[in-house]
Order: C-alpha cells, then sequence, then structure tokens
C-alpha cells in the first residue's frame, strides 16, 4: 500500500468514526458531542422573530444577492509562468438551504474564465443526514465552470465521506490531506488540501501541510484555523471560507458568531500571518436560516501576480 493510499485509509477511518458516532474532534484537543440540536432550536427561535418583526424578507434577499468580487494579490515568489493566473474560488455553496440557489450561482459563474478553480467546502445544509439532494445542482453547477486546470475540492464540517465519490464522478477532485503540483511550461505551483479541521481533526491534516516541497504552494482549508501551520511551513496562500464572514452581523460588519475555535481575526477578507497570505471567503450560501445582515455572498476570482522583490 503506497503513503498516499495509508493516508487515504486513516482518513477514512477517522471521517467514518466520527460521522457515525456525530462527535467532532478539534485541534485544540478532545473529542465532544456535537450540539447542533441545541443551535437548531435556538436558529429556529430567531428565524420565527425575524418573521415576526418582518425582517426575514430583507435578510433572505440580501442572502440572494450573490456578488462576483475580483482581488489581485502579489507574490515575489510566484513562477513568471503562473504571473496572473486566476483561481475561481467558491465556498459554503450550502446548496440545498435555498431552492435553485445553484441557478443563482451559475449565472455570475458561467461568463468567468480561470485558470483553476477551488471550492473550500459545505456543500449542504445540515451536519448529518441525507446528502444525495445536492448532487445534481452540483453536478450543474460543475458543469458550467471554465477552469483550464480543472476544479479542486476540500470537504467542510457539513460534508461527509460519501460525497466524495459522486463528486469525483463529476470531474471534481477532492482532497484530503493530499498535495497535488500543476505545471505550466517547466515550472510549477503546489495546491494541498486539508480535510474539515473544525469537527474532523486528525495528525494527518499537519503532516500534509509539513511535507517538505520546494516552490510556490497553496493550502485549501475549509476554515481558517491552521493558518499557523501553514505559514510555518511556507505557504504563500492559504485559501478558506466556513465562517460566511458572520453571516448575521452587527452594523459595521461584527459578526455574532464566527464558529473557530482558533485565527478568528481571519473570519473574513484578504490577511495576513508572517509572510502568509490568506484569504477567508464569505461564502455563496449560509447556514441555519437563508438569510443575512451587514455581510455579503459572494464568489471570488483571486488573479495571483508576480511581484517586484
Amino acid at each position: 500500500m503506497t503513503e498516499q493510499q495509508q493516508t487515504r485509509e486513516r482518513w477514512l477511518a477517522n471521517r467514518f468514526d466520527l460521522e457515525k458516532t456525530r462527535r467532532k474532534r478539534q485541534r485544540t484537543g478532545g473529542i465532544v458531542q456535537r450540539l447542533w440540536k441545541l443551535f437548531d432550536k435556538l436558529i429556529n427561535l430567531f428565524g420565527f422573530i425575524l418573521k415576526l418583526t418582518g425582517l426575514y424578507s430583507r435578510g433572505f434577499n440580501n442572502a440572494l444577492n450573490i456578488r462576483l468580487r475580483e482581488i489581485t494579490l502579489n507574490f515575489p515568489n510566484l513562477p513568471e509562468s503562473f504571473d496572473g493566473y486566476k483561481i475561481l474560488h467558491l465556498t459554503d455553496l450550502h446548496l440545498d438551504i435555498i431552492a435553485g440557489l445553484e441557478n443563482k450561482i451559475i449565472s455570475v459563474v458561467q461568463d468567468v474564465n480561470a485558470d483553476l478553480c477551488v471550492m473550500t467546502g459545505d456543500y449542504r445544509k445540515d451536519t448529518s443526514g441525507e446528502f444525495r439532494q445536492i448532487l445534481e445542482p452540483l453536478k450543474k453547477l460543475n458543469a458550467a465552470i471554465s477552469a483550464k486546470d480543472g476544479i479542486f475540492a476540500t470537504l467542510g464540517n457539513h460534508d461527509s465521506y460519501l460525497m466524495v465519490k459522486p463528486m469525483c464522478k463529476m470531474g471534481i477532485k477532492v482532497l484530503t490531506n493530499e498535495t497535488v503540483k500543476l505545471n505550466r511550461e517547466d515550472e510549477h505551483i503546489f495546491i494541498t488540501g486539508i480535510d474539515d479541521v473544525h469537527y474532523y481533526f486528525s495528525q494527518d491534516a499537519l503532516t500534509a501541510l509539513g511535507k517538505n516541497v520546494d516552490g510556490f504552494k497553496i493550502a485549501l482549508v475549509h476554515s481558517p484555523e491552521l493558518f499557523d501551520v501553514a505559514a510555518n511551513n511556507n505557504y504563500s496562500l492559504y485559501l478558506c471560507g466556513h465562517t460566511h464572514a458572520g453571516q448575521i452581523c452587527l452594523p459595521g460588519g461584527k459578526p455574532l458568531i464566527t464558529h473557530l475555535s482558533n485565527g478568528k481575526k481571519f473570519y473574513k477578507n484578504v490577511w495576513k500571518y508572517k509572510a502568509m497570505t490568506g484569504f477567508t471567503g464569505s461564502g455563496t450560501g449560509t447556514s441555519g436560516i437563508p438569510v443575512r445582515y451587514n455581510s455579503k455572498s459572494e464568489i471570488t476570482i483571486i488573479t495571483l501576480k508576480r511581484a517586484t522583490r
């Protein structure tokens, strides 16, 4: 059995056990029971209050207003062949919380020509149970995306290991603590995809980021919670989501909840840590209830530029 196969086997065993018992393992240590039933009750109560006050429709319309955001990031160590390389970043799709959401997303991405598309997790609404309802919408979205080097994805804390096989059949390459190399002429960059570490942390996540490969490296992680590990292992770019940029925020964008146990200040937008640049997307979908206040649903085009030292 190869090292990659062994890593996959360990990943599968970890995911299977934690999903079956509905427990979560975080980097901070320990294994605890998930409390989503209590959280769901509180969310439903909040949704009821919003409807009573007439604010629900406003929040729903905010959630459906998906913007296409373009940002340019500069790196002195980017290979010349990748200067101008365009990455389409989607995260936190939650395709089954709003009927027909995939069509809204497709209307935004269908005219985008990217070099690479990355998806950083959370494709369904719930954290357990049925997932087949998101496969057809995801298949439609996959067909609408134009990316020369294909689509790479990671799983989030709302996803199941059972999604990997059907996603791969669509042509979406799901990375579970693995690194791939992309070539341009005689130069290359590395993409490392890490399984969700908010619920499903394992030592293999740290091992994958710690592999000694030379070159420009991009980490794809569902949440920003491994920012320090990636930076200490010379990653140049860290792409993630998970937080929805707060989703429901106070005026000025201050989030009520980020669901982060580490890296809480990196809950949205472009950020820096040591020599590494990070970007936490606010996501295209919503969690709990389909509303947004003082946050925006977004899809991002990230252009990599080679900077002068």
